[in-house]
């Protein structure tokens, strides 16, 4: 049987976390047999179809547990798993979930998220480890996806729309009107509490060709466009006005405000991804999905990601999205 040829490595965007991750991985490390892809996309790419992500969930940084129940903290641990999955195109299997935790029945409610973000994906648990901890609770979850036709980060070329699906920035919505000390709105909680990975789109525009490079929204609009940018060496211009900011989030925060939890914020769990001109029809995202796909943006020659206000020439963002190495946790 012949191996199969790499298909990476794929270039990791800017940003203090991902300069220490460049640090720490070594440019003449070379794939072993049987791994086609390695660090620096959503997922590794294995012979055979499988893809394997990783993803951890820190007590304190990724969520409080006065902001959500231990059931619902299982399952975003899963969930924003299992979208790194979906972010190539790749079928949800199973996850391997290994916790930190102090209390028994903790361990319960969080196994019972886990479970639960799992069957809802159609995957199963696979696995894991458990310890007990006298510091914060600690998830880490492996997830396991399988795929003949990953969509990567890096196929952006000059010429492409830039897409994103649904609406963005009700979950940071949420994580500002914690901060304040309030409850937030149910919509805003829910977008935080339940993140919805996009199977099903994902592995339409992988198996229809559709996309040349695709990522989920984790780390802002700004951030993870940033990681298509460098990982295929082109421009990223974002029009300003086409940004599909969530109606919860205008709500709350107000017009400008909303625009910057939809750029900065992160947690959406969206798709974001580029095409060609006049491949996709938003139409069809809406009677077989029931979501809308818009465009926000179109992919140049150049580097960096810039915004286009209505001006008379695009702006560079100087700013990114969600960096662990750079802002405060949560």
């Amino acid at each position: 049987m012949t191996k199969s040829p790499s298909i990476g490595p794929v270039r990791l965007g800017p940003g203090a976390e991902f300069d220490l991750i460049r640090r720490l991985i070594s440019p003449s490390d070379v794939l072993p047999v049987g791994v086609r892809l390695g660090s620096g996309d959503d997922a590794a790419v294995i012979e055979g179809g499988w893809v394997l992500s990783t993803d951890l969930s820190l007590e304190d940084v990724h969520f409080r547990r006065a902001w959500l129940e231990d059931k619902e903290i299982g399952f975003r641990a899963v969930s924003c798993a299992l979208s790194d999955v979906a972010a190539m195109g790749a079928v949800p299997v199973g996850v391997f979930v290994s916790m930190a935790v102090n209390d028994e029945e903790v361990v319960k409610a969080l196994q019972s998220g886990c479970r639960e973000a799992a069957s809802e994906a159609g995957a199963v648990i696979l696995g894991g480890d458990l310890s007990s901890t006298s510091g914060p609770i600690f998830i880490d979850v492996v997830g396991l996806g399988s795929t003949h036709k990953p969509v990567l980060r890096n196929g952006a070329v000059p010429g492409d729309d830039i897409w994103v699906t649904g609406r963005l920035g009700a979950s940071s919505t949420a994580v500002r009107v914690w901060q304040r000390g309030e409850e937030p709105p149910p919509e805003a909680r829910r977008a935080f509490a339940r993140p919805s990975p996009r199977f099903d789109e994902a592995r339409y525009l992988a198996e229809e060709d559709m996309a040349d490079a695709l990522i989920d929204l984790s780390d802002g609009l700004a951030g993870d466009s940033a990681h298509l940018g460098a990982a295929s060496g082109v421009r990223i211009v974002l029009e300003a006005a086409a940004v599909p900011v969530a109606p919860i989030a205008v709500q709350v925060l107000g017009p400008e405000e909303a625009l910057n939890a939809a750029l900065y914020g992160g947690e959406d769990y969206e798709l974001c991804f580029t095409a060609g001109p006049d491949v996709v029809d938003p139409s069809y995202f809406r009677q077989h999905f029931g979501i809308e796909v818009t465009r926000v943006g179109q992919v140049c020659e150049g580097n960096g990601v810039w915004i286009d206000r209505g001006g008379s020439e695009p702006e560079p963002l100087l700013r990114s999205g969600f960096d662990h190495y750079a802002i405060d946790v949560l």
